[in-house]
């Protein structure tokens, strides 16, 4: 009779830590993914930053252009139809 309570004891026991490991193993792969899951939003989003900040330097490199004499020149020629002394416009008849 001893002897069955003892293997009573010890299979409760054993049952007791395969749940407890089934539960940390199931645990352990849901951080995994979930671990998964964050590097990838983070590679995305690192991504999106790398792209923001090469658009960003080309709109100051266009904002640093639009301040100097050239465009200032080019854009009065273009858009106001202004012209230097001395030289002489062209007009292009529609037809």
């Amino acid at each position: 009779m001893a002897r069955k309570t003892y293997t009573l004891k010890f299979r409760a026991r054993l049952f007791i830590t395969g749940i407890i490991l089934v539960y940390f193993l199931v645990l352990f792969f849901q951080q995994s993914f979930e671990i998964h899951d964050q590097q990838g939003a983070m590679t995305e989003l690192q991504q999106t930053i790398a792209d923001v900040q090469q658009e960003n330097e080309v709109l100051s490199r266009q904002i640093e252009h639009t301040k100097s004499d050239t465009y200032i020149e080019q854009a009065a020629r273009d858009k106001l139809g202004w012209v230097k002394d001395g030289e002489t416009i062209f007009i292009e008849k529609n037809k």
